[in-house]
Formats: structure tokens, sequence, C-alpha cells
């Protein structure tokens, strides 16, 4: 589970360094996404002196040396190790932005949810195997609304911030919510492995 959330900031790294305020452009209706993407690819690359091929080259090099020492550490089996290959070796970094988001947004609503029932990380991990969130709010008398509400309340805030801010419209802003909302019900009734 610790390669996952490592993996998961690496990419975040990576695609924060390529595509910078693309996501703000992309959600904002501005511009096509990924001519965006891959203009501050090439101008990332441009800085370190490298070509666009080399510099994507490189990233994945080093993704694919974090993926063989945590096989070699024993953190990840050698099949999802594979996996983690073929996914790196078949990527886009321009098309890994969306992915990353889901994953940022996972992991938000994971500590959202933490905080709603009181636990710290490793005791909400020991209690989740086996369980879902809802079963853990439900042994606390708490109902699965609350707990997805709690686990959203942190990106209507941000959402909304966005909204007044002129970077987002409502229109969007709405459509990201419903998302969200959808991804929150998947994630409280979801049950985690022992």
């Amino acid at each position: 589970m610790r390669f996952d959330r490592r993996a998961a900031g690496a990419l975040a790294a990576a695609a924060f360094v390529l595509a910078g305020g693309g996501a703000a452009l992309a959600a904002s209706g501005k511009g096509n996404a990924s001519a965006t993407c891959d203009q501050r690819l090439a101008k990332a690359a441009e800085k370190r002196g490298v070509s666009v091929d080399q510099l994507q080259a490189d990233i994945k090099a080093r993704l694919l040396a974090r993926i063989d020492a945590a096989e070699k550490a024993g953190r990840v089996s050698p099949e999802r190790a594979t996996m983690l290959r073929d996914r790196v070796n078949a990527g886009s970094l321009c098309g890994a932005r969306r992915h990353v988001r889901v994953r940022i947004a996972r992991h938000s609503m994971l500590r959202a949810a933490a905080a709603f029932l009181g636990l710290d990380r490793q005791q909400l991990r020991d209690q989740l195997k086996g369980h879902s969130l809802a079963d853990l709010a439900a042994g606390q008398g708490r109902s699965e609304s609350d707990l997805e509400t709690a686990m959203l309340a942190p990106a209507k805030a941000r959402l909304a911030k966005a909204v007044a801010a002129g970077k987002v419209t409502q229109a969007r802003a709405d459509t990201v919510l419903d998302r969200l909302e959808k991804l929150a019900s998947r994630i409280a009734t979801r049950e985690f492995s022992a």
C-alpha cells in the first residue's frame, strides 16, 4: 500500500511539472487540454536542455526504477509490478492527468472519512480490512449519507473557492461535484480486502 502512495505521488509530481496550470485551463474550457499539456511538456524539456522524448523517457525510467525497488523490497507482488510496468510503458504523460486527479480525489476523501470517524490513517487501514467505510460509520452509529457528506466537504470548499475566483464556471463545478458524489458513494460502500 505504501508503494501506491509513492507511485501516485510520482505521477502527481510529473503531471504537475508537465501540466502545471493545464488542469485549470482545461477546467475553464480555454484551449485544448492535450495541446496545452504538450506545450508545457515541450517547455519543461527545453528548460532541462533535452528533447521531449528524452524527458518522457527519463520520467518513465524513474517510475520503472521505483517499481523495481518496490518489487525487490516486497512491497508489491511480481504480478502487480508487471502490470505497473506495462501501464508506465504504455502510458502518455499527458494522458495521466485524469488518472492522477482521480487518485488525489480518492485520497482526499479517505482522509476526510478518517477524520469523520475519528481515526488516524493507520487505524483506518487496520479497521477497513474486510469492511467498508459505511460499515465503520454504522458501527459508530453514523449514517452513510453523513459519511459521504464529510468525504465531499473538502472538494466542495475548493470548488466554491474556484468558482468565486472565476477559475471555474458554476456549470463545470456542478459537473465535477456530480462525479465526485458518485466516487464518494463507490468509496464509502467498497469493501476493502483483508
